[in-house]
């Protein structure tokens, strides 16, 4: 005789004594249809849309259900269970379900069109029905019960479902013959259902004999297991949403049906104490049953209510439920002679929970994770409990596991990696660990940094780990350790502004300056200009400061003057404090940082190594920086150090068991450990989350409905966000009070700036908030929140173009998606930040699906970025999109388009088919005066440089002609400039500063500086040209004033080498040397090649003049390295002539071998008048050498 073991307890299953007044069977139909496809659509859906999508179909079988009189059993993934006949017979129960499965069969082909046009698939249904005597009625009575129905024919329907061909209804012999008169069916065949068994007799609808009567009696709603644990005041939690769960299969394998063995009343018997047996260690583990299928049952942890260790949970529910399963064995065994065994899947995923839509109130669960969890136990062995990758992931310091293998999964493209789980482990292996407790050697390691910095040696550190492991905590103990003379500057990267160009340097700026979020532009406009760090600079810094922190100010410079003013505005504030105090700068989550600010950074780092300086850079990967630094790994906290962090969190001592078993589950996580011990209360059981998800999920939900739903709302909203702004955007009244309560429980805390603003105390815990929200209701809210900005500070929009585009771009209003989008790319394409730019115009384009004129805009805008960064073909192609886009109805838009087409392709070297559509152009707008003049000017610059002076000299004029027709001052000013060169190639010099000084004047009228510097330029370069030094210098000079005043720093540094020009001709050479180190000093501080390698090679020069000649040509040698980098010959062929002829007098063998050096370059570049000069300072050094010989 077996030996019968029991825990103490464990309560006895009676239920496997027959009763005298259990219930008998009743005959019904059991319905069941699959939709095939899913799965596989699962693999390409967000949970939600899957959802959706199942929602649909269910929806509309449902309705067909109920029409006919059935009752919803339940869903099941993807499948759905019906019952016929319950709770009372009818004589015509098998018909009804026939007639059922053929209107269903028309539903999914309807619901397909929509699916179609969506998705571009479709789904197919089977259905398999059967007829026969079921237990029917509420079972595992003493725990948690549900209404079912249990038998044989929900067996068979299953088996002849899974049988069936796709589309097509199978039936088995009994429900033919109850449904003969009013079906058609096909002739008897042999059905084979999935894993084999021995075939089944069916029979195939091919057709009804008549009408169908419409039967209306809708079967009511019944209530499901999961409101059941869900108090009424807490119904808010049924509502849908997306959340991260734990699923478990589990179903009865037996080598033939129960119910040929036993009595009606000893299978109710029977499955009364496994049932008991499933839902008491599901319910014990804090589990949700979500259906009983057949003899299977669906269990879900997680939903609606998160735990913090749902993943274990689930598993241990899944191994309690083989222990029970054995001990019951031994009592059937004794009593009905049989045995059981049971198959366990599980599987941890993200899906979509809560109360499905429609006639059937049923709250489920959604997703691939489903599906995947169900053919997890079809694989798994009897007795066996098999889990996925995630699942073991979650839970891998709390079981024991035999070796991973992969499995084939229908609907999975890939083998499907699982685990079984053979026991528990006693005594979980802990990780090694991070944060400010255990963290003596690397705040030594940065302490140490800083004083090698004292000496004037920059120190660059990175310090990177993963979320929660401690990089603020050890920042800021680093930090408030520093001497009291330390200057400190500390900004971080936020996620909501990777797109934002130059955000993360905006922050930097603010906080340099003290400038904050809520500050007005007339406190921004007075902190800038009251920092001595920019003084030198005048209205030029404040300008582009207060552009780059989002100020509708207007800075005159180009993209790249901007950037070349922002680094040496930087370069210049960071040299100068830390040459009054020693200086220590963080910069915190870079891997949020954008482009254009990392760009600036990793620029800057070469500055701050020649400072007395501290550089220090903090986020989650090692490769988020591109610039050399020391390199310092946070790692998860030891063992003792996460103990003494344990102590000193908890507000009393904690038993040993309960220390061990934080130490265990958290990994040494500094953040999870602090997470962990606050959660801890007086007379709860103590659990341990297995992820930060899931224990920022099980707080979630801990959460009553309104701070919950505040929490989410500002999550939406950022990080950071101000209570004005929330204020709008949640429909809660009594916000202040909710935010009270996330203050209270650690969620967010107060910042300490003039605005009211809260911060989540950790990105993790927004990261949660927002991803546990529908996509659908956060796409409302990101609207909600851009649209509260604009009611907020509507006479600030310029400053808040990003944070609009952000939000919109998340919501569903695709006009004001497109609008701020635009706006958003156009500002990043004024400060050169063309990635940004590249991004947010094309998520334009794809939101303007239904706008055609905001599609062409933003294909027009992508041309013209594409075209700046020198994608030429990409930029016509966007151009072409554009065009498609406009259709015929715009020929101005049309031609604006086709001229800038134009413009990529003569730059590509296509000179007679640009000339030709320039043409095309102008004979079409005959109307449009200003996009005429655009063209013709086109049609002028090609002719002029093509040596067609006259034709080039008739096309300017058209052009200005065209322009004062339209009142284009700008193009006209434009043409009147190359009307200029044009005579100044003639040789005309007097029409050639006639034409500079009208086009001067109207860039003067106009406010262009930019213009007015580049003409002052011009007229010095023809003045100088023509000896006429005087007034080339007194151009100059104006030109460097208004570069100067602008910020202009490479216009600058070209005017002061130009003015040196001048000095040098006229023998003035000291005043020569002075512009030449003024302008070398400029060209280094901005990065500029050419720059540097010109004014180095004028101080070379001028050196030699001077008698200086070695120092001379060491300049010179090192104008030549510079153009070598910048792959520029032509002023490497000048360098050579430089050199070559310092060499002359004293050494002609070195000037004859540079020389012929340079003479070869030049005659491969095919510049005949610079082999012209080589050849004469070789003829002078060839008479040297004569003279010598």
């Amino acid at each position: 005789m077996k030996r019968v073991v029991r825990e103490v307890g464990t309560p006895v299953p009676a239920a496997v004594t027959p009763s005298p007044d259990v219930p008998g069977t009743q005959v019904v139909t059991v319905l069941k249809a699959d939709i095939s496809g899913s799965t596989a659509l699962g693999e390409k859906l967000d949970p939600e849309e899957l959802r959706s999508v199942l929602g649909s179909y269910f929806a509309a079988l449902a309705r067909e259900i109920h029409r006919r009189g059935g009752v919803v059993d339940k869903y099941i993934g993807d499948a759905v269970l019906a019952v016929f006949g319950v709770p009372e017979t009818r004589d015509d129960d098998a018909e009804r379900a026939v007639v059922c499965a053929v209107a269903m069969q028309e539903a999914i082909e309807r619901e397909n069109i929509a699916l179609h046009e969506r998705y571009g698939v479709m789904l197919a249904c089977r259905i398999g029905i059967a007829t026969g005597p079921v237990v029917a009625g509420a079972i595992a009575g003493d725990v948690q019960a549900s209404d079912t129905v249990v038998g044989a024919p929900v067996a068979l329907a299953e088996s002849l479902e899974s049988a069936t061909p796709l589309g097509s209804v199978l039936v088995s012999p009994a429900t033919r013959k109850a449904a003969a008169g009013a079906i058609r069916f096909g002739p008897r065949e042999d059905a084979h259902p999935k894993g084999g068994g021995s075939a089944l007799a069916a029979y195939r609808v091919v057709g009804l004999r008549q009408a169908t009567r419409e039967v209306m009696n809708v079967a009511q709603g019944i209530a499901t297991s999961a409101s059941l644990q869900i108090m009424s005041e807490r119904a808010y939690q049924l509502a849908e949403q997306r959340k991260v769960v734990t699923v478990l299969f589990a179903d009865i394998v037996s080598s033939e049906p129960l119910g040929s063995k036993l009595a009606p009343s000893e299978l109710r018997a029977v499955f009364g104490a496994y049932f008991g047996v499933l839902a008491r260690a599901i319910q014990h583990y804090g589990g949700t049953i979500d259906k009983y299928i057949g003899d299977a049952v669906m269990a879900v942890f997680g939903a609606p209510v998160s735990h913090e260790d749902d993943g274990i949970r689930a598993v241990r529910a899944a191994l309690e439920i083989q222990r029970s399963a054995r001990s019951l064995n031994e009592t059937l065994e004794r009593s009905y002679g049989i045995t059981i065994s049971i198959r366990i899947g599980v599987n941890t995923g993200e899906v979509v929970a809560g109360l499905l839509s429609g006639d059937v109130l049923a709250y489920t669960v959604t997703g691939d994770a489903v599906n995947t969890a169900q053919r997890i136990e079809a694989a798994a062995s009897p007795g066996a409990v098999l889990i996925s990758e995630s699942t073991r992931a979650l839970t891998r310091n709390a079981f024991f596991f035999g070796d991973p293998e992969a499995i084939l999964v229908k609907g999975k493209s890939e083998p499907l990696p699982v685990s079984r789980v053979l026991g528990l482990e006693r005594r979980a292996s802990p990780r090694g660990g991070p944060k400010i407790v255990g963290r003596a050697h690397e705040l030594a390691r940065l302490y140490g940094l800083y004083r090698a910095s004292l000496t004037g040696r920059g120190q660059i550190v990175h310090v990177h780990g993963e979320a929660g492991v401690g990089k603020t905590r050890l920042i800021g103990e680093l930090l408030s350790g520093l001497p009291g003379q330390t200057t400190r500057l500390r900004a971080r990267a936020n996620s909501y502004e990777q797109a934002t160009p130059y955000a993360l340097v905006a922050d930097i700026v603010r906080r340099m300056l003290a400038i904050g979020p809520a500050d007005d532009e007339a406190n921004a406009r007075a902190a800038i200009a009251a920092a001595p760090d920019f003084a030198s600079y005048g209205d030029a810094a404040v300008a582009l400061l207060l552009e780059l922190i989002g100020y509708e100010v207007r800075s005159p410079l180009d993209p790249a003057g901007k950037r070349r003013l922002l680094l040496s505005l930087l370069r210049g504030a960071l040299a100068g404090r830390a040459a009054a105090a020693p200086l220590v700068i963080v910069v915190e989550d870079l891997h949020w940082r954008d482009v254009s600010s990392a760009e600036v950074i990793a620029e800057l780092v070469g500055t701050m190594r020649d400072l007395r300086c501290l550089f220090v850079t903090t986020a989650r990967e090692r490769t988020d920086i591109t610039w050399q630094a020391e390199v310092l790994g946070l790692e998860s906290l030891s063992d003792d150090a996460a103990s003494e962090l344990i102590d000193r969190l908890a507000t009393a001592p904690l038993d040993a068991p309960t220390k061990t078993l934080i130490l265990e589950r958290t990994g040494g996580n500094p953040f999870f450990i602090e997470e962990v011990v606050r959660s801890l209360k007086p007379g709860k059981e103590v659990t341990v989350p297995g992820t930060v998800q899931d224990l920022l999920e099980a707080h979630l939900d801990d959460l009553d409905e309104a701070p919950r739903r505040v929490a989410q709302d500002a999550a939406v909203i950022g990080r950071t966000f101000w209570t004005r702004v929330l204020e709008r955007v949640t429909p809660e009244a009594e916000y202040a009070t909710s935010l009270g309560t996330l203050e209270d429980e650690r969620f967010v805390s107060r910042v300490a700036v003039a605005e009211p603003t809260y911060a989540f105390v950790h990105a993790l815990v927004q990261e949660v908030a927002y991803r546990t929200q529908l996509v659908t209701n956060r796409r409302r809210t990101h609207v909600a929140v851009g649209d509260a900005y604009i009611t907020l500070f509507e006479q600030r929009m310029d400053e808040f173009i990003d944070t609009l585009a952000f939000h919109y771009r998340r919501g569903d209003d695709d006009p004001k998606a497109v609008h701020w989008l635009l706006r958003a790319g156009h500002r990043a394409q004024r400060l050169y930040a063309n990635t940004e730019a590249l991004d947010y115009f094309a998520a334009a384009v794809e939101r303007a699906s239904a706008d055609s004129l905001g599609r062409a805009d933003g294909l027009e805008a992508l041309g013209d970025v594409l075209r700046v960064i020198g994608r030429y073909d990409d930029a016509l192609a966007r151009y072409a999109g554009a065009l498609d886009a406009l259709g015929a109805t715009d020929p101005v838009s049309r031609g604006r388009v086709r001229r800038k087409s134009a413009v990529v392709r003569h730059i590509q070297g296509d000179v007679a088919g640009a000339a030709a559509v320039f043409g095309e152009v102008i004979d079409a707008l005959s109307d449009a005066p200003g996009e005429r003049a655009h063209s013709l000017l086109a049609m002028g610059e090609i002719a002029w440089r093509s040596g067609r002076y006259d034709e080039a000299q008739e096309r300017l004029e058209a052009a200005v002609t065209a322009a004062e027709a339209a009142g284009d001052d700008e193009a006209r000013a434009e043409a009147l400039k190359h009307m200029g060169t044009v005579s100044h190639h003639r040789g005309d010099l007097e029409k050639a500063l006639a034409f500079d000084r009208q086009s001067l004047d109207l860039y003067e009228a106009l406010g262009n500086q930019l213009g007015q510097a580049a003409l002052e330029h011009n007229i010095g370069v023809v003045s100088r040209r023509h000896s006429r030094l005087d007034e080339a210098r007194a151009a100059y000079d104006r030109a460097n004033a208004i570069r100067k005043r602008i910020g202009d720093q490479l216009g600058l540094a070209l005017g002061l080498a130009n003015v040196a020009e001048v000095h040098y001709q006229r023998g003035e050479l000291a005043e020569a040397y002075a512009s030449y180190e003024r302008s070398l000093a400029i060209a280094r501080s901005i990065g500029w090649v050419t720059g540097i390698g010109m004014a180095l090679l004028g101080l070379g020069a001028t050196k030699v003049e001077l008698g200086e000649r070695t120092p001379g040509r060491e300049d010179i040698r090192e104008a030549l390295r510079e153009y070598e980098r910048a792959g520029n010959r032509t002023y490497m062929i000048d360098a050579l002539r430089d050199l070559a002829q310092s060499y002359v007098a004293d050494d002609p063998i070195e000037a004859l071998a540079t020389a012929t050096r340079a003479l070869s370059l030049a005659r491969e570049a095919e510049l005949t008048q610079r082999s012209g000069y080589m050849l004469q300072v070789i003829g002078l050094a060839h008479l040297e050498r004569g003279a010598r010989d």
